[in-house]
């Protein structure tokens, strides 16, 4: 519902509230008006609700006597404020003038109670032939506070005074009182619903993290997985603990294995076969339907039918379709994982799986995090296009985030794929294919893919690596093992710090690359530095997995046939050294 204003004001003061809301255009402000008895006998709140207008979302009553006998508003009413005036007049004219007036002994009036002047003192008892000893006894002249919203009201003004016979004064005051006390209430009220739509915008855009970070640990469980069945079973808990389907239907494509739930209804499963596009809404409207693809090749496919939240239906989906290709990782790597141990390909397999589930969720987390910020910008630009607020510069600032948004997904999304392949690779050969690697290049993308992060933990970061220097070696092993040693220096050396400084050097020497990764970080204390490298060993259970160093130590050790320490002094900075081998071909290139 709309955000609306009422202003309520007795009868005598309605014209010139009425007056105002129009010359200043207020179109989400009506008004309304109780009778003026000045609280003889007081106005009641049931009385009040049958004047009040439909659809308010709150209520602001001027007054006096009149509203000071209310009291507490029942639960039916809207959001309430009562503005007591000490003098009625006040809404109309500046208090010092009011206060003059009445002290010089005049009876002040307003237009609206000039006007049926006869009807007032007739409630009071009297007739225009009566009522002048009442009146002559406590004033000695009339004084009208003339708003300008009624052009006749001089003459009902000069009826009145010949009647209870007192001089009249005539004092125009216009409506720039009146205007500027309802400009202050109503800019008030509006500050309030932009308040209450900044926290109910802070509220959503808090549930849409809260879904990625779920999806992110959820992910994080799911490539920790060996078996395709339970793969799959995680994918569905997965899909209902996201988005709350009433039925949900996985179907594998090579039929050999169903998901835990039945089959889908046959309308269903029509769709779910002629599935073509990486998604496809259900008939209803309700749910969609997904395909888990991967290189081309196609993995499943579920169905989400009647979401329990369908209204944010284009969100849920949004975030699912980030979430498939991860999924169709996972199912891949399970049955590659199933054909590798069939016919037992290579010892030091679980080394690579054990990375897979630990170094999926830095890219996948960057390239969820860019995917929301560029959504983010997306609706702003789109909303200020609606608007017609959109300005060059505005739209120039969107491409430009756009293409660093872009950028760090896709990077990151190779950086994925790069470890598919390498496991496909392993599957097949026993070993990834070796490339010539700049070490300082690698480096520095490694830096990049990692987007915002080391920006918003302000840490520098110094490379002292030869441009020229180029290795003939395993890419991904170098990219897992600077990721690992820049993400454990984030999360666990500059922990609770502002501020952090990384510096890596690579130098080389006849026989051996020397590789030297510090930063100033918290440190490490002897019980810490003796376990750095054991599996599943962590300083923090509640964001990591214990598996960074160790993979790091494997891929040093048995892929590179190197050496790697940890000679770190006590709580001041991490510091490791790496010694690699040369024989697998070191050159420089000019």
């Amino acid at each position: 519902m709309t955000p609306r204003l009422c202003i309520f004001s007795c009868h005598n003061f309605h014209a010139e509230v009425q007056a105002s809301v129009k010359l200043e255009g207020w179109t989400d402000v009506v008004t309304s008006e109780f009778p003026s008895r000045c609280g003889r006998p007081p106005i009641t709140w049931e009385e009040l609700q049958t004047y009040l207008p439909a659809q308010c979302t709150k209520v602001i009553i001027f007054g006096r006597a009149c509203i000071g006998a209310l009291g507490q508003a029942p639960d039916s009413f809207p959001p309430l404020q009562l503005i007591a005036k000490e003098q009625c007049f006040h809404l109309i004219a500046g208090q010092t003038l009011v206060d003059t007036a009445i002290s010089d002994g005049a009876y002040l009036m307003s237009p609206g109670w000039v006007r049926h002047w006869h009807r007032h003192i007739a409630d009071q008892g009297f007739t225009p032939k009566t009522a002048g000893e009442f009146y002559r006894d406590f004033a000695n002249k009339l004084v009208l506070l003339d708003t300008g919203v009624d052009s006749d009201i001089s003459s009902y003004a000069e009826q009145f005074s010949e009647a209870i016979g007192l001089p009249l004064n005539h004092v125009a005051v216009g409506l720039d009182t009146m205007r500027l006390m309802l400009g202050k209430s109503v800019l008030q009220w509006r500050l309030e619903q932009l308040l209450a739509d900044t926290r109910q915008s802070q509220r959503a855009q808090s549930a849409e993290l809260a879904d990625h970070v779920c999806a992110l640990d959820l992910l994080g469980r799911l490539s920790e997985l060996r078996q395709e069945a339970e793969v799959i079973a995680a994918i569905e808990d997965t899909f209902r603990m996201l988005f709350a389907p009433k039925a949900l239907h996985f179907q594998s494509v090579d039929h050999s294995r169903r998901g835990s739930t039945p089959a889908a209804p046959l309308e269903l499963q029509e769709l779910q076969l002629s599935l073509a596009t990486p998604y496809a809404r259900t008939p209803d409207g309700q749910g969609f339907a997904l395909l888990f693809s991967h290189d081309g090749k196609e993995f499943g496919s579920i169905i989400l039918s009647q979401l329990a939240f369908s209204q944010y239906l284009d969100r849920y989906l949004n975030l699912a379709l980030a979430l498939t290709g991860i999924c169709a990782l996972a199912l891949d790597s399970a049955r590659t994982r199933r054909r590798l141990l069939e016919v037992e390909k290579m010892a030091s397999l679980g080394v690579l799986v054990a990375g897979v589930a630990h170094e999926i969720n830095t890219p996948v987390g960057v390239s969820v995090l860019a995917a929301s910020t560029l959504q983010s910008k997306t609706v702003e630009l789109s909303n200020s296009f609606a608007e017609r607020s959109m300005t060059q510069t505005s739209l120039q600032s969107y491409f430009t985030d756009a293409q660093s948004q872009v950028g760090l997904i896709l990077s990151n999304l190779e950086r994925v794929g790069k470890l598919v392949d390498t496991f496909r690779q392993v599957a097949v050969h026993g070993s990834p294919e070796t490339s010539p690697v700049r070490l300082a290049r690698l480096i520095r993308d490694v830096i990049a893919s990692m987007g915002d992060r080391l920006a918003n933990e302000d840490v520098s970061l110094h490379v002292d690596c030869n441009d020229a220097l180029e290795i003939d070696s395993h890419s991904g092993d170098w990219i897992s093992i600077f990721t690992n040693l820049i993400s454990n220096s984030l999360q666990h050396g500059f922990r609770d710090r502002k501020h952090g400084e990384i510096e890596i050097s690579v130098q080389e020497s006849p026989s051996k690359l020397l590789i030297s990764y510090a930063d100033d970080g918290g440190g490490l204390t002897p019980e810490v530095r003796m376990r750095v490298f054991d599996p599943f060993f962590t300083t923090d259970l509640q964001n990591g997995m214990g598996l960074g160093m160790h993979l790091v130590y494997n891929l040093v050790t048995q892929r590179l046939h190197g050496t790697i320490t940890c000679n770190s002094p006590v709580e001041r900075g991490a510091l490791f050294h790496i010694e690699i081998p040369c024989r697998e071909g070191s050159k420089q290139h000019d």
